[in-house]
């Protein structure tokens, strides 16, 4: 109710409209959960004993439930195996064209919204 060195002059501060406006669509919930200590855990964590060097590099540590796990050749994703002269199909391109209308009419949407 009362705060340290708060006067009888004190103002409530009012709170602008706009604020609750910016954050209407925020949604936050979570669940209930019980906690437990253990500092053995806690440290054997923080010292990153339970990383492992992702394909012999030590230098590159990671979790094992990290997605970079099963990734062991890299080749297929190097730019120069890519077929650069593909060209879509008559479906492909009217559904290209599709989402490209959707996406032009999204900004516009966002953009009448913001003015």
């Amino acid at each position: 109710m009362y705060r340290r060195g708060a006067g009888k002059s004190d103002k409530p501060v009012k709170k602008d409209v706009s604020d609750s406006d910016k954050y209407a669509d925020l949604l936050v919930f979570g669940y209930a959960c019980k906690l437990f200590r253990d500092d053995e855990k806690a440290l054997y964590h923080d010292q990153g004993k339970h990383l492992i060097p992702w394909m012999g590099d030590k230098n590159i540590m990671i979790d094992r439930y990290d997605g970079r796990g099963h990734l062991h050749d890299l080749s297929e994703y190097d730019s120069g195996s890519w077929n650069t002269s593909y060209q879509l199909s008559e479906e492909e391109a009217r559904i290209e064209a599709l989402c490209d209308e959707e996406r032009a009419g999204a900004i516009k949407y966002v953009e009448i919204k913001q003015c």
